[in-house]
């Protein structure tokens, strides 16, 4: 994470152009050093020259002090510097002028020699040195400023990346505004927006859900109170069977709501599998009898770490599907390891079970009428929001769709 950061590869960034900046104004000052000694040394050739026709024809030190003046060249007073050059001059000089050019690593100078003194002449190249260490010091300057300019303008980003993932988590209630006139300033405004626009329709969803299932119940219960003056015992039943199946569905259409906006929190404890299997059987309108005709459970009694009403959900439509879609035979529930198993005999899928977790995945490669298409993907769902997996392979014409690592202990 820390390697792909923007702030680590714009921090590298920055480094190497400081690194490339320095270098470049060491070689290039380097080289203006270097240059201006040698114009330097070329201009001093030329002024010895002349100071030595001045001498030839007779001027003196006054007559030569002025010509150099003239040409910008200022006596050097400074005694550190001076005691540099003692070693430069002509012994036992009696007579005339001696002038010649000295050249230094720090740059090149005119010595001047008369019989009673001596001088040390130089221009102010130091100067121009000075300007170039000041325009790469600003260099500097603006380099870091950038920097810090960037940075300060990218950390939001932290800031808004936190809302983001609190948005993905199921909070609602987020602060994103960054009050920049940037991209980065924009991008939040515009996520602010599309996070209104989102509360916005997951309201008018929950409501419009709600009015259906209330519109739904209302009629459900009223047909369900009907029923139950029916004086006929038969018709009675299966009349009341058919509500409460009903009622039992909008139930779970609204757990698939609550699933799909996040807004479920599950609360896994220990069940025993006697009764994940009573409330299953339950909802699937099923007596002692008929579980007795169709299933074969497990002898032993399990306890599962899972929360129940989604477990419970989750089984009722592996059931369910086992049920449907059984060639011959019984469902067997087993467990194996930590695993619950649901078996029976039968075509496989037609489709991989990515497929069929799809939501409203449609057979088109059978005459079956599947539905609406959900079964696999509420099972698939409800056993995600507890962290447990769903796996399916069918062997010998048994399908076997596997809750993997749900089992708790064994109750003995």
């Amino acid at each position: 994470m820390i390697k792909n950061s923007i702030i680590v590869k714009i921090s590298i960034l920055f480094v190497v152009a400081i690194i490339g900046l320095s270098a470049f104004s060491y070689y290039f000052i380097r080289e203006e050093i270097h240059k201006e000694n040698l114009e330097n040394q070329l201009k001093y050739n030329q002024f010895l020259a002349t100071i030595n026709q001045l001498v030839r024809f007779g001027g003196n030190v006054d007559l030569i002090e002025k010509y150099l003046y003239e040409l910008g060249l200022w006596q050097i007073q400074d005694e550190n510097v001076l005691e540099k050059f003692e070693n430069h001059l002509t012994p036992n000089l009696t007579s005339g002028i001696i002038a010649k050019i000295i050249k230094q690593e720090n740059g090149v100078y005119l010595f001047l020699q008369t019989p009673t003194e001596w001088k040390l002449y130089g221009d102010l190249h130091k100067n121009k040195l000075f300007n170039y260490y000041l325009i790469t010091f600003f260099a500097f300057l603006v380099v870091i400023f950038l920097f810090v300019l960037v940075i300060k303008s990218i950390l939001p980003l932290k800031t808004l990346r936190k809302e983001i993932k609190k948005f993905a988590n199921g909070q609602t209630n987020i602060n994103c505004k960054i009050n920049q006139n940037d991209e980065i300033g924009e991008l939040s405004r515009e996520f602010e927006n599309a996070v209104e626009k989102i509360n916005a329709l997951n309201q008018s969803r929950h409501l419009f859900l709600r009015a259906i299932m209330h519109e739904l119940k209302t009629p459900i219960t009223k047909g369900r109170i009907t029923a139950e003056m029916i004086e006929n015992s038969v018709y009675k039943e299966r009349l009341c069977s058919v509500f409460d199946r009903l009622n039992s569905l909008i139930n779970e259409f609204a757990k698939i709501e609550e699933l799909s906006s996040r807004n479920y929190c599950p609360n896994k404890q220990n069940y025993t599998l006697k009764d994940i299997l009573h409330q299953a059987f339950t909802m699937l309108l099923l007596d002692e009898t008929q579980i007795q005709e169709f299933f074969i459970l497990p002898s032993e009694n399990y306890v599962l770490h899972c929360d129940f009403e989604m477990l419970t959900l989750a089984v009722k439509n592996l059931l369910d599907n086992a049920l449907k879609y059984k060639s011959r035979g019984k469902v067997e529930l087993r467990i194996k390891g930590s695993d619950l198993e649901i078996l029976n005999f039968g075509a496989p899928l037609p489709y991989t079970l990515k497929d069929h977790s799809k939501p409203f995945f449609k057979d088109t490669k059978s005459n079956k009428n599947g539905g609406l298409g959900l079964g696999i993907y509420i099972v698939k769902s409800t056993l995600e929001s507890q962290g447990l997996a769903i796996d399916y392979t069918h062997s010998n014409d048994v399908n076997i769709f596997t809750i993997k690592g749900v089992l708790a202990q064994n109750l003995k």
